[in-house]
């Protein structure tokens, strides 16, 4: 018999993290298979529906590990659960898939795989970005209703 559970691939070198994202994925009902390294991920032979990547992993990152799982047809999609402070390699994973930063827990990596989600969970460095920029615009728009 043949599970109708989404089947998720996470990819995390901390055993703690792995763990408790993998126990709490599960208990939402995913099939979770855990890997430790990009060499354990690539050797995988089954295809996954999504994978959760870290993005410094100790033999390489998770953007190319993406790249490389996608073009190979292993996973349709991703999304980095990271706590990296590389700007540049955050930039990198945005332009593959959503990034959520560990500080903001798994809330936000639930709400994504959630059946009736319809935008991709915001990193706290985007909602802070679009936060400032509201505040900009409205302070903006005060001094010119001000200057009348």
């Amino acid at each position: 018999m043949e599970s109708s559970a989404q089947r998720l691939l996470v990819v995390e070198d901390d055993v703690t993290v792995a763990r408790a994202l993998s126990r709490t994925l599960a208990r939402r009902g995913f099939a979770v298979a855990i890997c430790r390294s990009c060499t354990a991920a690539r050797t995988l032979t089954q295809t996954f529906d999504f994978a959760v990547l870290d993005l410094d992993l100790p033999d390489g990152n998770g953007v190319d590990l993406a790249r490389d799982l996608m073009a190979n047809g292993k996973v349709p999609s991703v999304l980095f659960f990271t706590g990296s402070c590389d700007n540049s390699m955050l930039a990198r994973a945005r332009r593959l898939g959503t990034v959520v930063m560990k500080a903001e827990g798994t809330s936000p990596i639930l709400a994504f795989l959630a059946p009736e989600h319809s935008d991709p969970p915001q990193s706290q460095t985007t909602a802070t970005a679009k936060a400032r920029s509201f505040r900009a615009s409205s302070s903006s728009s005060l001094r010119r209703q001000r200057a009348r």
